[in-house]
């Protein structure tokens, strides 16, 4: 194989195969979808990279930011491709290769000298990576259902983590919905010899020991500054851009960037594409205004123009590509907003997702704070929630001193008096909450009921309820399955995601950043608020409370959930493999159209949206 050439699916689907001692079959297969070639630049098919040695074969799937350092220090020449040069960089450092590398990606490298298989995932996992073994080997591929369709590969559904996403609970973030397929968890990667495989953490901001290397005050809003235009300028490389543009501070903030970026390289600006929801709920003023204030082409889609029909039903027909159910009710929506972009030529469409995730400050400080005593803390992070998010004074009270504060506080103490009998009442809890129509099978009621326990979170977490919370921002599984949802969603159409706020430096930076800090000014996202107020003076964005489409999407569900239960109320593929009593299911959403009971309404919909995915996929 040539060292850095494109491979066509028939080479590339063998493009790492390898028998060791043991007589144990470990096999790379690419392209990650194997039956096409993925299109990820517009209408441009191609395989994954592909490298190849004597005794080292490379597959990498996705983008090096960092290729020209490498190249340097690897002593290659800067025009070889990403998988020569990770090639290069496994033979100097074996599987520390990963530690060096900084881009989105999926890779893989079977190493005939040591008789095993490395696969790796890019830090924050907008590469999805799945593997399954069958037949002595193990399979590797950027597409659940590809790997499902191989030969020897179980293709049983996993019952008891389809039982515990219909209950909110999930245990495991390597665990998929099928039973013999497992998930490759963001920044890490995993090894496989003859004596099994093994997953190691490579990319941690603060590891649970040791001191926390907390950004200088001086520097972080120059280093932050730095870091997001670099992660726009990569996340604009694949070529013409759209911008998906909300009223948020987040995705305004990218468009800013973004648009700069671009004017000052020469190149088009981002064609700005906007989702119009109804009512109250409405961002067009702020849509408008960015977009004249850029010069941006802007098109709002009116929400009930994106989805004609009833939104719900669509979501439930929108079901076949997805590695697991749809976790986002207005992906259809969204889903025709990129069609629009992609017709425009875009092979890019930038979000501000994650801005939420890193910009904001986990409630769960007020815990911290009130272990430390830090009354002027408490008292300035309940105020900025008052600034910053549409909550009455008593709910932000609640949620600040009780729900965030002293509740997580007294489970603490009870932990270390008497971790034993708090922990049997902690899991006695969970489980009176779950559902009775849930897992009539005894033998599924008896595993659910035995991983109840995993899902707790830790009581005494060694750095903290922050960290301990903001963790799961790179370790929870439904942060895995949205970045996996937008991958096949891009794949789909033909272009790729650009997320900054998912950048790794920049995700890494704002983890260290003080809380603080992030709060300048008394308000959430302190660090581009102030910025971002500036740049568009007259949109209040100095003032602006976060807003959601929580109270759209409850009426939403109060309209059409009676209606399509009707029609979707035998729940027959989760009856078959003993997931759901229907009957007992029925009698619960049928009191809840009844007396309008909001919380088993949704509750509904989770069980209609589980199972439109599971017959899809039986």
């Amino acid at each position: 194989m040539a060292a850095n050439g494109l491979q066509t699916a028939a080479v590339a689907s063998t493009a790492a195969l390898w028998e060791n001692g043991a007589a144990r079959w470990i096999a790379a297969l690419a392209p990650w979808d194997l039956g096409a070639s993925i299109t990820i630049c517009g209408g441009t098919p191609r395989s994954p990279l592909v490298s190849s040695g004597a005794q080292t074969s490379v597959v990498f799937d996705g983008s090096l930011y960092n290729r020209t350092d490498l190249a340097r220090q690897l002593a290659v020449a800067s025009a070889v491709g990403d998988a020569a040069l990770v090639r290069a960089g496994y033979e100097r450092w074996g599987v520390d290769v990963v530690r060096h590398l900084k881009g989105v990606f999926a890779l893989c490298v079977a190493d005939a000298t040591q008789g095993r298989l490395v696969i790796a995932r890019d830090p924050l996992g907008a590469y999805p990576v799945f593997y399954a073994e069958a037949k002595g080997r193990l399979l590797v591929s950027t597409s659940l259902h590809t790997l499902r369709e191989q030969p020897g590969v179980n293709r049983a559904f996993n019952r008891e983590v389809i039982a515990d996403h219909i209950s909110h609970r999930w245990c495991e973030p390597h665990e998929t919905f099928f039973a013999a397929i497992r998930r490759l968890m963001a920044g890490h990667f995993l090894v496989s010899s003859g004596d099994g495989y093994r997953a190691t953490r490579y990319w941690d901001p603060v590891p649970d020991s040791g001191p926390v290397d907390w950004v200088s005050t001086d520097c972080v809003q120059d280093e932050f500054e730095k870091r997001f235009g670099h992660a726009v300028e990569r996340a604009l490389d694949p070529g013409p851009a759209a911008i998906f543009l909300s009223g948020g501070l987040d995705s305004i903030s990218v468009a800013a960037m973004a648009t700069d970026t671009l004017r000052r390289a020469g190149r088009s600006v981002p064609y700005a594409v906007s989702l119009g929801f109804p009512g109250e709920d409405s961002e067009e003023p702020e849509q408008r205004g960015v977009a004249k204030s850029l010069g941006l082409e802007l098109e709002i889609v009116p929400f009930y123009e994106a989805v004609p029909g009833p939104i719900l039903e669509a979501t439930l027909a929108h079901m076949r590509d997805q590695p697991a159910p749809l976790l986002n009710p207005w992906t259809p929506a969204y889903f025709e907003l990129a069609r629009r972009a992609a017709r425009r030529g875009a092979r890019v469409i930038l979000t501000g997702n994650g801005g939420d995730e890193w910009l904001a400050v986990s409630p769960y400080l007020a815990a911290d704070l009130i272990r430390n005593l830090d009354v002027r803390g408490l008292l300035g992070l309940y105020r900025s929630y008052r600034r910053s998010y549409d909550l009455s004074a008593s709910l932000t009270m609640r949620n600040i001193f009780w729900r965030f504060g002293m509740r997580p506080i007294g489970s603490s103490l009870l932990d270390r008096a008497a971790p034993r009998t708090w922990n049997a009442r902690r899991v006695r809890r969970s489980v009176r909450a779950l559902k009775p129509w849930l897992a009539p099978d005894p033998s599924l009621r008896a595993s659910v009921v035995a991983r109840v326990e995993r899902s707790l979170l830790q009581a005494n977490p060694p750095r903290g309820f922050y960290f301990r919370d903001i963790r799961q921002m790179i370790e929870h599984p439904l942060v895995a399955m949205e970045q996996e949802e937008m991958f096949e969603v891009g794949r789909r159409l033909g272009f790729r995601y650009g997320n900054p706020y998912w950048d790794g430096d920049v995700a890494d930076i704002l983890y260290r950043t003080p809380p603080r800090l992030l709060l300048a000014g008394g308000r959430s996202k302190g660090i581009v608020r102030a910025t971002m107020a500036r740049r568009f003076s007259g949109l209040g964005l100095d003032r602006q409370r976060k807003r959601g489409a929580t109270g759209f999407f409850t009426s939403i569900v109060a309209r059409q959930v009676p209606e399509l239960w009707r029609r979707n109320c035998e729940l027959p593929a989760l009856s078959a493999l003993g997931i759901v009593d229907a009957q007992r299911a029925r009698r619960m959403a049928d009191r809840a159209i009844e007396k309008r009971e909001m919380r088993d309404l949704v509750g509904a919909w989770y069980l209609m949206n589980t199972e439109a995915w599971v017959a899809t996929h039986a």
